[in-house]
This record gives structure tokens, sequence and C-alpha cells, in this order.
């Protein structure tokens, strides 16, 4: 097939689409460095071997928070001297992603500087779900996507458009199975040169047979994954799920009961007014919990400059001295002192005061005798102040990253992870509370007597936390205790008295 296709112009020439992910175990934004070294190289000399056979080579979508990593890693292969006037390289762009314009912008940016043609590959995007729930997940300020199926459909449009207008520099390639869709792109192409469509293999065949019976100067790629059937057996899944869904157009062309007039709606025409752009239905990362409770703020690691603060904000706090001492009673106590070690490197991050069993028999009796007036602090009162603890976490994240991470030995991932663990409990145990230990509930009882169930404090608790999650389990215990209206003694583990001094500091 490919001495057949020698030099063919690119509709008529094969070729084949690699996803990243695939060809590195780390591709990942954390890992931009080890990826640049690595996973470069090994592009360039596959996109060589591409060149050489007269193939096609598309770099496929990843999920959202791989998309910048996957255009620098495209602008160092494509600016490769060894692939200079080659016009076969390409990349997929997903309509659904709220920078999908703004990625064609940049494509047609470095083909024009470079003065060669780049394929672009239009697909709507098949991740949806995934990119919604991991944004939920992450407590992302806002979702990577579109959250209406009509609003991808207008993107895919517009973005058509633009590939169409900046032909001959990027050769359009659309990737669809919906007819309004393929009508669309024709009518304002006004020609068939220039660009091809693209179906899935096994699909869309009664659809493309009648374009091309129409308008057979159309070009129609057919699009198929390569390997054994355990390996495609996801992929059917995922394909089987995309067009089965009750907004696929597949599914609803082959829907009797659906009137063909509401296959062809316009898609500004079921949006409407821009305020309806968002799903009313489906709130906002940090609203997930709400009412109840706000989700714990997290971030994309994906997105350089949101990555690049949150270092920063850990560079900061590397200088500031940290030491660990007993607390009783608001007052810092003196001790046997040693150091606070690194189980990364052996190196001295801190210094740790420790308590005697003096200084403990002391702190049980100020729990002993704090307890009657926290506990008689009104419910309400008591979740105020631990949902500030939770937004004072957040403000200091820089600091206590710093600290899980050379005290405790966290990555990057798990540290920001513990933070937000601490801060959904902060922000649970308040919500909970002011539910449990509020007015009470009413109990059955005879007549003319009133009975009511109320909730109170027990005494002094004693909390004392394993070394794997210095913050998260330290606090959890401690909050569950302070808003039940119990008084509490806080041991932190050995190796990690850093991590919940300052949580304490806060608190």
């Amino acid at each position: 097939m490919c001495r057949a296709a020698r030099k063919a112009a690119p509709p008529n020439r094969p070729g084949i689409s690699v996803k990243l992910s695939a060809l590195h175990p780390r591709y990942e934004a954390v890992s931009r460095d080890r990826v640049m070294r690595e996973l470069v190289p090994r592009l360039v000399e596959l996109a060589r071997q591409a060149r050489a056979h007269d193939l096609n080579f598309t770099i496929d979508a990843e999920e959202a928070d791989r998309l910048e990593l996957s255009l620098e890693v495209l602008e160092t292969v494509f600016a490769d001297a060894s692939l200079a006037g080659w016009d076969g390289f390409g990349l997929a762009v997903q309509a659904y992603q709220k920078r999908a314009l703004a990625v064609i912008d940049w494509v047609a940016d470095r083909a024009e500087r470079s003065g060669r043609r780049m394929m672009v590959r239009l697909v709507k995007g098949a991740y949806w779900d995934t990119e919604v729930k991991r944004a939920q997940e992450r407590g992302l300020d806002d979702y990577p996507v579109f959250t209406r199926k009509a609003m991808t459909d207008l993107s895919y449009m517009a973005a058509a458009e633009k590939l169409l207008a900046l032909r001959p520099r990027l050769f359009p390639q659309f990737a669809t199975h919906n007819a309004h869709t393929i009508a669309a792109i024709l009518e304002r192409a006004g020609t068939a040169e220039g660009f091809e469509f693209q179906r899935l293999h096994g699909m869309g065949e009664a659809l493309y047979a009648r374009l091309l019976d129409a308008r057979p100067e159309a070009a129609c790629r057919v699009y198929g994954p390569v390997g054994g059937h355990r390996d495609l057996l996801a992929y059917l899944v995922r394909r089987l799920l995309e067009n089965g869904a009750n907004s696929s157009f597949v599914s609803a062309a082959a829907d009797p009961g659906v009137p063909v007039a509401s296959l062809l709606q316009r898609p500004a025409a079921i949006i409407g007014e821009a305020s309806a752009a968002r799903h009313p239905r489906l709130p906002l990362p940090r609203d997930l919990f709400a009412p109840h409770r706000q989700n714990s703020r997290g971030v994309e690691f994906g997105c350089r400059a949101a990555l690049q603060g949150l270092l920063d904000e850990i560079a900061a706090a590397r200088g500031a001295p940290a030491e660990a001492a007993a607390i009783v009673n608001g007052t810092k106590r003196s001790g046997s002192a040693r150091d606070a070690i690194s189980p990364i490197d052996g190196a001295i991050v801190g210094r740790a005061i420790e308590a005697g069993a003096d200084l403990a028999d002391e702190a049980v009796q100020a729990a002993r005798l704090g307890f009657p007036a926290w506990s008689q602090t009104p419910a309400a009162d008591r979740a105020a102040i631990i949902e500030r603890a939770g937004d004072l976490l957040e403000g200091a994240r820089g600091r206590l990253i710093h600290l899980l991470q050379v005290e405790g030995g966290k990555t990057l991932d798990d540290a920001v992870a513990e933070l937000r663990e601490a801060v959904d409990y902060c922000r649970y145990y308040a919500a909970e509370g002011r539910s449990l230990f509020g007015a009470g509930a009413a109990m059955p009882g005879p007549t003319g007597e009133t009975d009511r169930l109320r909730l109170r404090g027990r005494g002094p608790f004693v909390a004392i936390s394993p070394w794997n999650f210095p913050l998260a389990i330290f606090l959890g215990q401690v909050l569950a205790a302070l808003m039940a209206g119990n008084s509490v003694v806080a041991k932190p583990a050995e190796q990690t008295p850093l991590v919940a001094a300052e949580a304490v500091r806060l608190l």
C-alpha cells in the first residue's frame, strides 16, 4: 500500500495515528522534563520512518490535562531539521475542549512560520465523561470541556470554518458521522478540494456511500484501530458507549421515534441564549457538594501557569524555619530537641522538641478544664471555626505541601491530594456538625410530653496519628472530636511532627 501511494496527495495517502501516552509510561505534565528528553527523540524517529514510507503521521488527542505538554512535544518534533519540507505531519483537535479554536490558531502559526503544511484532524471528543469526573475529583475551577452536546457541535462548526479558511496552509480532516455536520461543512467549503472527511471502520458506511454518490470528488478516509482482540476490546466498548449515547447523532438517527426535523436543528438554535451554554444541572466542581459544603480546591498540573504558581509558593516556603514543640494552653513548651530528618535524602529539615510524660499529664488536665466551655459553645460557632480552618489550610498550601514533601516524603500530586483531604474534613465535619449538634431531633412520646434527642461532647479525646498521612489523618481525628464538642490532646507520629505543628498553628 505504501509503495502504491508514493508521492500521492494527502487524501490518497495512507497514514498512521499514534497516542503519545502509549509511547511513554509517564506522559504527564509533572514529568515534563523526562518526557521531552525521552519521548521526543523516539517520536522524531517514528516521524522519519513515516516520511520515508510516504505515510501521514498524526498525533492523536489525549485528555485535556495533557494538551499543553502535547503541543510542546509536537512543536519540538515539527521543528526538527530532518523533517523539513514534509507535509505529512499532523495532530487531532477535540472540539469539545474550550481551547479548540486557540489550538487551531497555534497550529496555523507554527505552520506559517515554518513554511510547511500541517494536517489537522477535527473530532468531537471521546472522553467527555472522564473530563467531567476528573475536573470534579480534582476540584478545578471549571470544566475543560463544554457541558452541553450542542455547544460541542457549535464549537465543531466554528473550528471547521476556521480550518477551511486556513487552507492550504492547513489540511483539514473532518472526523464525523453526523449528516448535518457533513452537509454544513460542504456548504461552507464551496468545493470538496483541500480537505477530507473521516469515518471509523465499520461505521458510517451508508452515510458516506450516499455522500460519495452525490459528490464523487469528496475524499473520505477510513480510520481504524490496529491490534489484537485483547488490545482493542476497550476501544470497541468506548465507541459503543460514545455512539450509543442519547445525545449521539448516530443513535438518534437510528431511532424511528426521533423526528427528522429535530436532527436538522442547528446547534445555535438548540442552545438559544449565550447564558444557556452551560448545562443547568451540572454544577461547577467547587459547587459539587453544594449547599452542604464546598469542594476543596485542586490544581490542574497540565496548566503550566497553575502548576508554576503552585511550585513558586512551595519554593517560597522552603526558607522558613520549621520547628515542632508541644503546646499546652496556647504556650509552647521546652524539652529535649532533636533534628527532623527527611526520608528522601536524610537532610535535616527542621527541629522537634519532645514532650515528656509530665507534660502529657498536664496536657490531659488542660483538656479536662477546657472541655466544659468548648462543649457549651454553640454547634454553629464550632462549625464556623472549623470551616475557617479549611480556608486557612488552602491559603497555606505552599507551606504545607513543602512540609509534606520534605518531612513526609510525598510526591507533589500525593501532597496536593492530602491537603485537599484535610480541607474536605474541615468542611464535611462542619456541615455534619451543624445538623447533628443543632436543635436536636423530636422523638415520639406520650401525649403532653416533649422529647428531643440532642448530641453532646463526651470529654477529652486523645488523637494519635500515623506517619503516612501526617496532615489528613492527624487533622481528621482532631476535627471530628472538636466538632462534637470534645477537647483534644493530639499526638502526631514521631516521624512527622513538623506537618502536625503547622496544622495546629493554623487551628
